[in-house]
């Protein structure tokens, strides 16, 4: 496997992405590329160049930095934007890219399930198209992966690994032109409309998007790789890397700043989530898998869908999730936390709902009202809206389940060799969950907080404090919940003696 990619130039999309950030880590630190074109775009201020210095130099690279102090030589950016026509990039680039490269990875995508369909449609199937355009003229091309979802088909309970193109209303190219032609505003409002079934538009346009391999692919050596819910590093380059709040990661997140405490969860559904490393490894190996079955097979047949999802035999519920991640929130707490770390999980949204204004609503105007009071700005109020939009986008998955055919998986682990699987690890029944969900909170505090051991001692004595108030307003609550029972339950029984001496007193009377 190393030996396919040594002196291989790859072109990768989405490579700023935290999926993609991972892939070029592991090609770079594990095998021999000649080059890595990266497709990014000036953001604000920043060049190209710019950008890529920077997301170099970032702890998720020391390792290669350590290993190929020259690693910059290795990467050339190529300017360009997925919304733009043919990926906006140069003519000049377009040759570099159309005669050089050997190996295609597309895994850029708006990963914001709410995203408005006009903007989804283009980032998650227009840009593909241009990418399938762009690798029908490479000249040297030998393997194509292009990273779908395991929920691109979520309105079905089993999921094959096959292509459903019969579950979608309307077909990936009738729906680029349909929004080329009707423009934004009118696209997004025919989003109920054409969503159908499907819970959002970046499940819809995944959808579309393996429909459009299906139909125009062709004779390109293309696979599509599914991965569920993707989360932090379990062991390369470093346990526990994250560099973004999507998902999980950002429901754990929140837990940990002790503004999430109630969440409407079905405890005992399998939680599908697979650490973002083992998804690097796996789509290298697809990539070289492919490359093989290229020179193998004579006839040309669809392209192998590769689900990604945990073991059958080592599963983790959503409820055994939450609370590890609450405990290890308390573990690897934040200097800035807002309020000790507790969850209440519940299995009914109206009664999550109550609680949730009980619990988010309530304290967030009151916390706004005490930062007016200091004069300082409001911001609480804000923060727990958006963190109510974020839930209930995620609803859906964490009170669903689903089983996933994962054949092609299983053969393709079994297809490398001790020194391969060693080395290119996705085998998700050796996952220890435990300790993954460790590192996991580990990695927010240290890689997105950025804590350091400096200001853990902080962050630890502001937890015992909040800790210490946590408790003691609880113990105000049951003290005054007991009071109120016993002052109800003795008014109760006064009334009842009194009523009952009151009536035995004027029938003594009436005798």
């Amino acid at each position: 496997m190393q030996s396919f990619y040594e002196n291989k130039r790859v072109f990768i999309t989405g490579g700023s992405g935290f999926l993609g950030r991972v892939i070029i880590e592991h090609l770079l630190r594990k095998t021999e590329v000649k080059c890595i074109y990266m497709l990014i775009r000036p953001k604000h201020d920043t060049t190209s160049e710019e950008r890529l210095k920077k997301i170099l130099s970032g702890p998720l690279f020391a390792k290669v930095r350590e290993l190929k102090p020259q690693l910059h030589t290795l990467i050339t950016p190529i300017n360009g934007d997925c919304t733009q026509p043919n990926l906006g990039i140069s003519p000049e680039d377009r040759e570099v890219l159309t005669t050089y490269v050997d190996i295609v990875i597309h895994s850029a995508a708006t990963i914001r399930f709410n995203e408005p369909l006009y903007n989804a449609l283009i980032l998650n199937v227009g840009a593909i198209k241009s990418v399938l355009a762009l690798a029908k003229e490479m000249s040297q091309l030998k393997s194509f992966v292009h990273v779908s979802t395991a929920y691109s088909n979520c309105i079905l309970p089993h999921i094959e690994e096959k292509f459903y193109p019969e579950i979608i209303g309307i077909t990936a190219n009738k729906a680029l032109k349909m929004a080329e032609y009707l423009g934004p505003e009118l696209t997004n409002n025919l989003a109920k409309d054409l969503l159908g079934n499907f819970p959002n538009t970046y499940t819809f346009t995944k959808a579309l998007a393996e429909e459009l391999i299906l139909t125009e692919a062709g004779t390109l050596p293309i696979c599509i790789f599914r991965p569920v819910i993707i989360t932090s590093t379990y062991a390369e380059p470093t346990p526990g890397w994250v560099d973004n709040y999507a998902g999980a990661t950002g429901a754990l997140y929140a837990t940990a700043q002790g503004t999430l405490r109630v969440l409407y969860i079905h405890s005992n559904k399998p939680s599908l989530l697979v650490p973002v490393d083992f998804c690097a490894n796996i789509i290298l190996a697809c990539g070289y898998k492919t490359a093989q079955q290229e020179m193998i097979e004579k006839e040309k047949s669809e392209p192998v869908i590769y689900n990604f999802v945990p073991d059958e035999s080592n599963k983790i519920t959503w409820g055994t999730v939450a609370d590890k991640g609450t405990h290890y929130a308390r573990k690897y707490p934040f200097s800035n936390t807002f309020w000790y770390p507790f969850l209440l999980k519940v299995q009914t949204q109206r009664l999550a709902t109550i609680l949730a204004f009980l619990l988010h609503t309530i304290p967030s105007y009151m916390q706004d009202m005490l930062l007016r009071l200091r004069g300082e700005k409001t911001r609480m109020v804000l923060l727990c809206q958006k963190q109510e939009q974020f839930l209930q986008v995620l609803n859906y998955f964490k009170t669903n389940a689903w089983t996933h055919g994962t054949t092609n998986t299983k053969n393709l682990w079994q297809s490398l060799t001790p020194a391969e699987q060693s080395n290119f690890n996705f085998n998700m029944s050796g996952v220890c969950w435990k300790q993954y969900l460790d590192d996991i909170a580990f990695g927010l505090q240290r890689y997105l907080v950025r804590e350091d051991d400096a200001t853990m001692l902080k962050a630890k004595k502001r937890l015992r404090k909040l800790q210490f108030i946590h408790q003691s307003l609880l113990a105000l609550i049951v003290t005054g919940l007991t009071l109120l029972v016993f002052t109800v339950t003795f008014y109760c029984l006064e009334q009842r003696y009194f009523n009952t001496n009151y009536f035995s007193t004027i029938k003594i009377f009436a005798k």
